[in-house]
């Protein structure tokens, strides 16, 4: 079975908040079987056509041609020919992820197995948590009214956002952490927003809240910053989303840069890159909870990540992609009515279980974001850059 073509797929949609982009990439062999990937760069793909680019120019010429026996060895020739010209990281791993997940559903269509069948499969079915709103964007009745579906479908676990205004988020949250009641554990999502004072201040006061985690309340290249924070933060401090691959999770485990690690297998260069990043976790103590935030065929290489890790027992559901999910894929399906007792079915058909619909994904053809900031409803370019 030799690689045939690689063909990155770019969409838009839009959403009940506003309008993404995804990344698709279909990988189809000599005897014509089709695998699909996607790349993530942590809300969708909103640069597809550059993602799209390194795809086309970079990465199929190194694998078009190569026999398709093992994913590992073929990914591993893309990082030897093009790391000290793209790096590891960012654009360079997002792409990477999309095509390793590809050449894994294909692997998997071909021997009639799942992913995680293959690899080891530790369980068929994981906890999710809602991962929903800014607190900006309404009060309580607006918040619950996204969550409730998902509350009733035995969900206890919820994430909420931060803004700017930190203050009068705190006190949207409080109403909406009495509405939810002490059987819902709460994380919360700051989106980089803040400086170090800031983070320091809203931690301390998310204790009130009795909060699990905070995500992300620093730029992810502070390093510095985030370091001093997590020293001594009085709750759990997240990262993940952001870091490309095992030797980046390994520095800034050894660092203590985080206590939560959130990778995600369509944007850390992959599902195999993902799981060394998650068992290397355990060594450092650190809780894994994988980053979901695209579309149906990164939602269902993420639920193969965390079938194969033991330590990895919650990853993210965001209810906001539904629609995306129900736009875009075939096969699995992976809306509120298919959660059961708050526990999403990791997809035990071949591959990955699901698929790309190539009429619909022509249907919605890519749209530079242009001035738009990708995870606003609003598009202010001063969004994720500090206090007020």
């Amino acid at each position: 079975m030799r690689v045939a073509s690689i063909e990155p797929v770019a969409c838009s949609v839009g959403t009940d908040r506003e309008r993404m982009s995804f990344l698709f990439v279909k990988v189809t062999t000599d005897d014509g079987q089709i695998g699909w990937g996607e790349a993530c760069d942590s809300y969708g793909c909103s640069y597809s056509s550059v993602l799209a680019t390194v795809v086309t120019d970079v990465f199929a010429p190194l694998l078009v041609g190569e026999d398709l026996v093992a994913v590992d060895p073929l990914i591993d020739r893309v990082r030897l020919f093009t790391r000290r010209r793209l790096g590891d990281s960012w654009v360079s791993a997002q792409a990477r992820s999309a095509v390793e997940i590809a050449l894994w559903d294909l692997l998997g269509r071909s021997t009639g197995r799942s992913i995680s069948s293959m690899i080891g499969r530790v369980r068929d079915d994981v906890e999710v948590y809602a991962s929903s709103a800014f607190l900006e964007e309404g009060p309580v009745e607006h918040h619950l009214a996204i969550l409730t579906p998902l509350l009733d479908r035995g969900i206890r676990k919820v994430k909420v956002r931060t803004g700017p205004e930190w203050r009068a988020d705190l006190d949207t949250l409080r109403d909406l952490r009495r509405a939810l009641g002490d059987d819902v554990e709460v994380m919360v999502d700051a989106s980089e927003t803040y400086t170090l004072p800031t983070a320091r201040m809203l931690a301390a006061a998310l204790v009130e809240f009795d909060v699990q985690w905070i995500e992300e309340p620093l730029p992810q290249f502070e390093r510095a910053g985030i370091e001093a924070l997590v020293e001594h933060s009085p709750i759990p401090v997240a990262y993940g989303e952001h870091l490309f691959g095992l030797h980046e999770a390994i520095e800034a485990m050894r660092r203590r840069q985080l206590d939560v690690l959130q990778p995600d297998a369509s944007t850390a260069g992959g599902i195999s890159e993902a799981r060394r990043m998650a068992e290397a976790a355990v060594s450092f103590g650190v809780r894994v909870v994988p980053h979901v935030c695209s579309g149906p065929v990164s939602l269902a290489a993420n639920l193969h990540l965390a079938a194969t890790v033991p330590s990895i027992r919650l990853i993210e559901y965001p209810p906001t992609l539904v629609d995306v999910w129900n736009t875009f894929g075939s096969g699995a399906a992976f809306g509120p009515e298919t959660i059961v007792d708050g526990r999403l079915a990791i997809p035990a058909t071949d591959g990955l279980g699901v698929a790309v619909d190539e009429a619909a994904a022509a249907a919605h053809p890519y749209e530079p974001p242009a001035a738009r900031v990708a995870g606003t409803t609003g598009g202010l370019p001063d969004r994720f850059v500090g206090d007020r």
